[in-house]
């Protein structure tokens, strides 16, 4: 018999595959409430909760230098990391920047960086209080956030079957500008304006949280299914998608469901929402500051994600969406 070939490079495992294998490794102390798996950890400070996320922006992997400004680019590297305090109901207080830049680049471009990001945090209510600055052969901008973490933040775990699931604004477009931007680095509209500005939803996280309608969320920005697997996986739940109420943004409504489906780069915000808890959602869809669109409901099958059409016929679609290490991955 042919010997099996072993896995040995991250694009054998793929992404999903290391991290299940990373995360038994790590011992969380007596003040780690949510560890690894989640879009924050949440740690306990004395008597606060604090949520923690970071995340980092690559040349040539999340974008190219000529697709937005420097200042673009600081600005999203920061929003990227408040949708995961937005998807635990959390408010940003802290910022910590890490940047590498090779000799090379120049010093306006930086600071413009820099610039974007100190904005972005000023908004919301958060403060730049340090980082690092390195050498590197490739631009990357990594931030890092500490946010208030509320009462009860939302998880991905806690989906129960027969909850309906949710999706704040639109979906599609900015997977559209990400199409576009690869065929002409100087294209323009709203697609594109979404790629490089994603929506900013703190006050809808803080009042799904706040409110206890939420029974389970998680931001989206691999892809819809994508993401909604990860909140299945952690629920030990499946769920049932009506393709028909996914809310694709017009633009993209033309090029096919796809885009909404597995686009990825949305920062939308994902939730599911107990049965009686529904009457809540009418009474506060104002205070979201967005569009909140059912699309579906929690199954009892556990893991398996369903989308089916208007007539309720099952459509053949895989779990697909950004896998860093997938074969052929490109930016």
């Amino acid at each position: 018999m042919p010997r099996r070939r072993r896995r040995t490079s991250l694009s054998d495992t793929g992404e999903l595959d290391f991290l299940r294998r990373l995360l038994p490794y790590f011992r969380p102390g007596a003040a780690v409430i949510v560890g690894p798996g989640d879009d924050c950890a949440v740690v306990a400070v004395g008597n606060r909760r604090w949520l923690l996320t970071t995340d980092s922006l690559v040349d040539d992997v999340h974008f190219r230098r000529d697709w937005m400004t420097a200042r673009q680019l600081g600005r999203k590297a920061y929003l990227v990391n408040a949708s995961d305090i937005a998807a635990m109901g959390g408010r940003p207080r802290f910022c910590l920047v890490s940047a590498g830049a090779p000799p090379s680049y120049r010093f306006s471009a930086l600071m413009g960086i820099h610039r974007g990001i100190e904005a972005a945090a000023r908004e919301t209510g958060a403060h730049v209080v340090g980082g690092n600055l390195s050498r590197s052969r490739t631009l990357f901008v990594s931030v890092t956030l500490i946010g208030e973490a509320p009462r009860r933040p939302l998880l991905r775990r806690g989906a129960r079957p027969g909850d309906a699931l949710f999706v704040t604004g639109q979906l599609g477009a900015a997977a559209l500008g990400l199409r576009r931007l690869r065929r002409d680095a100087h294209a323009r509209g709203y697609a594109v304006s979404r790629f490089r500005e994603p929506p900013c939803r703190l006050a809808a996280g803080a009042v799904l949280a706040r409110t206890g309608i939420a029974s389970a969320a998680i931001d989206i920005s691999d892809g819809l299914l994508r993401d909604l697997g990860h909140l299945c996986a952690a629920s030990g739940v499946g769920a049932r998608i009506d393709l028909a109420r996914v809310p694709c943004a017009p633009e993209a409504r033309r090029h096919g469901a796809a885009l909404a489906l597995h686009g990825g780069e949305d920062y939308e915000l994902l939730c599911a929402v107990p049965p009686h808890r529904l009457s809540m959602v009418e009474r506060l869809r104002s205070r979201l500051g967005c569009d909140f669109t059912q699309i579906g409901h929690v199954m009892p099958s556990r893991f398996h994600v369903r989308v089916v059409d208007s007539a309720g016929r099952p459509l053949r679609t895989a779990m697909a969406g950004f896998d860093h290490f997938a074969p052929g991955r490109r930016t």
